[in-house]
């Protein structure tokens, strides 16, 4: 080959390589391209998970590719990731720092961090800069929203549709709006709007049927929620929305086919779990519906209402000697160690009660119980716990759950545990020998504490509620919550109720103390009860309750709030056991928070009424027998001294007490007693150092919070775009 030749070769072998080298420099940029194009392709169809990840392959290959950027932002943020939108968002400015959808996504994504004033910032800024740009009034909207102003709200949607008329948000939000401020046809005309306008949009048409089942037209709802999953076969929440609608309907075959079709999808959706479980338990197949919501809570352990839903269920269903009830305990006693951790009384103490309400011979959660009782200085139920644990062999048990769990432990140290437990128990008993009990020859796990009755109405729940029959279940729970593992000052009666007259007459022929009106509401967020007490004896009203909360552990913080505020309006009140001269036995000790000193009206037996309206207990001066101060407290009894009793002593066993005055200078008055204690005066307000003090300070506890009546709303509006 000639030199020439050489050089002709070698030239068009650069010239190759060159080519080659442009193909593939612009084959990586069409493929940044493609893999963006497969991803809004992903996104249009509402399928998050699927679009961000093609736009993760694409900013690979392309890391300054601004509408990847954002694109990924919008899917994280709709699968309600907000810091990670924001972190991308970040990405997204470094390349377009003043693209006014970018900042009003970043706007969004604060707004839900609860950033709030942040987030009004960035809207206002972009007002100044684009005085036209609807999106920053959709940020604005939403904060008004978040501060309870709906009409304010109202009034930017209505801007911003003046701007763009035909806006299918805009639209849609005025008629959701319109719907909670009570504006019935004008929430329909706006919908039938967005219809018009938008007929391809499943939004609409899914937000149309929401307002007839929040109307309680199931028929009309089905239809048009049908209409918008013809629109769109993948519109998963109109499926969702459609299963209410079955429930509602009592068409329980059909929601069970619609949750088995969403589990199949994602196995991690809790509301189908819990609808499919709850339907099968409507069909009298409570087997069935005990293991479907087993097997949502391992998918979804974090669904709460479920999971009540499920142990209400296992506790009337399911024999107590079932090995699978130790499976189940298994997770309370987890939540009760980790709130051992923080120190959190309370909770640990509602944590080990449900585990042993599971499981009452689970060895973990008694001892754990237990250890929890002496902490707090209950040495009597203490040793009453551990006494339970000796004679029902459950140490025994409990090492040998330990051994199959693969804890190795020797021979020698399982006869010290043995040993150990005997000596305390032994030990125990000889320090308590002479405890009031003995002295007057009264076991006090025999005595019936019960100071009141209420009867607790649960009215029906919207049709809309992500968990149907919500207020049922919550209203079970909390009557279970007020037993405790102790005994109970409070007996909480449930029924059901469709109004006002009906539960007064039935309370009123009960005999009830009280009665409540109990109502729950929540959204995906957020969860609020709230109870409306009134007086059985007159049907005058008592007390209102409003309690609101937001993220994790919302179920069972909302319920303690709960029976925390009905007992603190509850006066504290005992029965005198026996008398012996002017020494006295009470059937009221440290775990209702007493003291040396604590200060008891003596009143005929049945002399103590409800107030005739408020709060509070009254009765005539003629019942007024004496009075009775405490000399000695035990933990379930205390010895007094009657005093005050007139010429004629009229005072006999059975005759009943009401706190009159604690000791002011003692700073462990009401700080020990249980949660099931009554913590008010005569007046019905709270004693010394109660909880309920410091809770007050909370505006979402509030009767009339408006930030608790927004959420749902909130939700449905922040779903559309």
């Amino acid at each position: 080959m000639t030199v020439g030749t050489r050089i002709k070769a070698c030239s068009l072998l650069l010239i190759c390589l060159f080519w080659s080298g442009l193909n593939l420099f612009g084959q990586g940029s069409k493929n940044a391209a493609y893999l963006f194009e497969e991803g809004t392709n992903f996104q249009d169809e509402r399928d998050w998970w699927n679009a961000s990840e093609k736009y993760q392959e694409a900013l690979k290959i392309n890391p300054s590719y601004t509408d990847a950027w954002f694109r990924l932002a919008q899917c994280v943020y709709q699968m309600n990731q907000s810091e990670a939108a924001l972190e991308y968002l970040q990405s997204a400015k470094k390349y377009a720092p003043g693209r006014s959808d970018i900042l009003n996504l970043e706007g969004m994504a604060l707004i839900s961090l609860g950033r709030l004033d942040e987030a009004q910032k960035i809207f206002e800024n972009v007002q100044k800069k684009y005085p036209n740009d609807i999106d920053s009034r959709f940020g604005l909207a939403e904060l008004n929203l978040f501060k309870g102003r709906v009409s304010g709200a109202e009034s930017l949607y209505s801007d911003a549709l003046k701007r763009n008329p035909g806006n299918a948000k805009a639209l849609l939000s005025l008629a959701l709006i319109s719907a909670e401020l009570g504006k019935t046809r004008q929430a329909e005309t706006f919908v039938n709007q967005a219809i018009q306008a938008h007929a391809e949009n499943p939004q609409a048409h899914y937000v149309a049927s929401y307002l007839n089942l929040r109307n309680g037209d199931a028929s009309a709802a089905e239809k048009r929620c049908l209409a918008s999953i013809q629109v769109d076969p993948n519109y998963w929440k109109a499926y969702e929305l459609l299963s209410l609608i079955y429930f509602e309907q009592g068409r329980y075959s059909e929601v069970i086919n619609l949750a088995d079709m969403m589990i199949s999808r994602d196995r991690n959706n809790g509301r189908a779990w819990y609808i499919k479980g709850l339907a099968l338990h409507k069909l009298g197949q409570n087997a069935k519906a005990i293991d479907i919501w087993s097997r949502g809570l391992d998918a979804v352990p974090q669904d709460e209402v479920m999971r009540a839903a499920f142990e209400l269920l296992v506790f009337d269903d399911v024999d107590i000697e079932d090995a699978r009830r130790k499976v189940w305990a298994k997770y309370h006693i987890q939540k009760g160690a980790d709130y051992a951790k923080k120190y959190a009384g309370p909770q640990m103490r509602y944590e080990y009660q449900a585990a042993l309400r599971l499981e009452p011979t689970n060895y973990a959660a008694r001892s754990a119980f237990s250890k929890l009782l002496r902490a707090e200085g209950f040495s009597e139920n203490y040793l009453s716990q551990i006494k339970f644990i000796q004679e029902n062999e459950i140490l025994k048990s409990g090492i040998e759950e330990a051994k199959k769990n693969g804890k190795k432990i020797a021979e020698d140290d399982e006869k010290i545990a043995f040993v150990r437990l005997s000596d305390t128990v032994e030990g125990y008993e000889y320090l308590l020998q002479d405890t009031l009990a003995s002295k007057w020859d009264v076991n006090p796990f025999f005595l019936d504490k019960t100071r009141w009755t209420i009867g607790l109405y649960s009215l029906p729940s919207k049709g809309t509620s992500p968990h149907p029959e919500l207020s049922n279940i919550a209203a079970d729970h909390l009557a279970l919550m007020f037993r405790g593992i102790l005994g109970t000052s409070a007996r909480i009666v449930t029924s059901t109720a469709t109004s006002f007259g009906s539960a007064y007459a039935d309370a009123h022929k009960n005999g009830y103390d009280y009665f409540v009106l109990f109502d729950a509401t929540e959204s995906e967020r957020d969860m609020k009860f709230t109870a409306e007490v009134y007086s059985a004896r007159t049907g005058t009203p008592t007390q209102s309750f409003a309690v609101y909360k937001t993220g994790n552990n919302r179920y069972a913080q909302s319920l303690l709030s709960l029976r925390q505020g009905i007992l603190d309006i509850l006066p504290v009140r005992a029965k005198l056991l026996e008398r012996s001269g002017n020494d006295v036995l009470v059937d009221i000790g440290k775990t209702e928070g007493m003291v040396k000193e604590a200060k008891f009206a003596v009143i005929s037996r049945g002399g103590l009424k409800t107030a005739d309206s408020g709060k509070g207990l009254r009765f005539e001066k003629d019942n007024l027998l004496g009075t009775v101060t405490l000399t000695k407290v035990g933990e379930d009894i205390s010895e007094g001294v009657l005093s005050d009793t007139g010429f004629y002593d009229r005072v006999n066993p059975r005759d009943e007490l009401l706190l009159i005055q604690l000791p002011k200078d003692d700073k462990d008055a009401s700080k020990t007693a249980q949660d099931t204690a009554p913590a008010a005066d005569q007046n019905g307000k709270p004693l010394d150092g109660s909880p309920i003090e410091a809770a007050a300070a909370d505006p979402l506890r509030g009767a009339n919070s408006k930030a608790a009546r927004t959420p749902e709303l909130l939700d449905m509006i922040r779903g559309l775009y």
